[in-house]
């Protein structure tokens, strides 16, 4: 089971905005015009360090120097004012005086800089921030301050339990990198922008991917060159490792038609399903490797008069008949003509498309076309039985991980619902309750449960919301 318990953690409770309150170990002063300075804990770029603190009406001014050499700024200090440089930032303050200077721009703190001892404090969040930095608090009060993360992701994908992949869409194409999920740290693979999407293998020390001509490459994650296992140049839409992460499977042709196998090793390509069928889609093959399963979609039929060219502007596609379906195929040499089994006919759209690692059965989210019809979490078995595993809330996203799904689904007002469902069972259960601004959970057996929140990943650890990109 990826989740010891069921909670109900609330990615608003990162207080992005905390102003009154600072680390729990931080002590007020007694009367005003004392201060009492304390040791204060915090996870600066992911590594838990002491900074000394106080409070003055309700804020946190925190050491000026402890607080950008954790942070790895360059400070310069002269009579008249001292400047901080990070990451292409500088900040230019006085002390006892509440205006700093933020890259040419003028800001106003809430208190002056203060001098204490012959030491500078500064508001904590104000100055992190001016310095290009992340500040977050977790639902324990732990602060977490990070000024190398990576910032603006669209999409992760797990490598193992302690690492996954973190992709930027950008004008030109996509990068890639490979990022620690305790410290954040990141590296950018060295893969062209117009690389196919990452097939990560099972064993969590490769990745597959295409180039723009076909090409196959597999990159090593503890080598920085990719690696061309095909110099094949036919169209290759999808990449499926196999379980044992020896072989890449994937569709061929431009239309999708063939399933085919790649040794990179020796660079051998097999056809394993050549029927002529077009627009395969959403491969999956099974740990034995010798099932596969994906669906068909057929193209719309012309409608026109027979009086008007095709290209006439008045001509209708029909799209009856268009709805992705479901197929089958295991490898049996000893049947004559072996063909796809057809598993579903329903008239809806399928997508978050998995199968069972056996290919027992493939579940998929049932979108039907009716607007205000709810997306049902739905499986199909090989002997074409329907059963519904989850219909209470609308689904937005799904993830199968270790036998279970997880699902990203509507919850009340402005918050999304989480739960794990069991294939087996049917029981649903609630995991957390989310901000709706989260457009994607990110689940693999062993790692943190991750979500993806404006452009920022947040990992679960033990409980709290840890945020590990920018």
């Amino acid at each position: 089971m990826l989740l010891k318990k069921a909670s109900a953690v609330s990615v608003l409770a990162l207080a992005i905005g905390v102003s009154a309150v600072g680390a729990a170990s931080a002590a007020t002063a007694t009367k005003a015009s004392v201060v009492q300075v304390t040791s204060s804990a915090y996870i600066v770029n992911g590594v838990a360090v002491n900074i000394n603190t106080f409070f003055e009406k309700g804020r946190t001014l925190v050491s000026l120097r402890d607080i950008s050499l954790t942070l790895g700024a360059k400070l310069q200090v002269t009579k008249e004012e001292i400047q901080a440089r990070l990451n292409g930032h500088t900040v230019l303050l006085k002390n006892d005086s509440n205006l700093i200077n933020v890259d040419g721009v003028e800001q106003k703190l809430n208190l002056p800089v203060k001098s204490v001892k012959g030491s500078s404090y500064v508001e904590l969040k104000a100055y992190v921030e001016a310095l290009g930095a992340q500040f977050a608090k977790d639902a324990s009060g732990t602060i977490w301050i990070d000024a190398n993360l990576l910032p603006d992701v669209d999409h992760i994908q797990w490598v193992d339990a302690t690492r996954f992949i973190a992709s930027q869409e950008n004008e030109t194409g996509r990068s890639d990198y490979l990022v620690d999920a305790q410290t954040g740290k990141y590296s950018k693979l060295i893969i062209s922008s117009d690389a196919s999407e990452l097939a990560v293998a099972p064993d969590g020390k490769k990745a597959a991917y295409t180039n723009a001509n076909g090409e196959v490459y597999v990159i090593e994650f503890d080598k920085i060159v990719p690696t061309k296992v095909s110099g094949d140049t036919s169209i290759k839409p999808e990449l499926v490792w196999s379980a044992d992460s020896s072989s890449i499977y994937f569709l061929q042709g431009d239309k999708g038609s063939v399933i085919a196998k790649l040794d990179p090793s020796i660079s051998k390509i097999t056809k394993i399903v050549d029927d002529k069928v077009d627009y395969k889609a959403n491969l999956s093959v099974s740990t034995d490797g010798n099932t596969f399963t994906y669906t068909v979609t057929k193209p719309g039929a012309v409608v026109a008069d027979s009086s008007k060219p095709v290209e006439s502007d008045d001509v209708a596609i029909d799209m009856k008949g268009t709805e992705p379906q479901i197929f089958l195929f295991k490898v049996d040499p000893s049947v004559k003509d072996n063909k796809a089994v057809q598993l579903t006919t329903s008239a809806d759209d399928k997508v978050f498309i998995h199968a069972s690692a056996d290919a027992s059965s493939v579940s998929f989210v049932s979108v039907s076309s009716d607007d205000a019809a709810k997306s049902t979490l739905v499986s199909v078995s090989k002997d074409k039985t329907l059963k519904t595993l989850f219909s209470d809330k609308d689904v937005y996203d799904a993830v199968l991980s270790g036998g279970k799904w997880y699902l990203l689904t509507e919850g009340n007002g402005a918050n999304n619902f989480v739960y794990e469902i069991d294939p087996a069972t049917g029981a649903a259960k609630q995991l957390y309750t989310l901000d709706e601004t989260v457009s994607e959970i990110v689940v693999q057996a062993g790692a943190p449960f991750a979500v993806i929140n404006d452009g920022r990943v947040f990992l679960d650890i033990n409980g709290h919301w840890k945020p590990t990109t920018r």
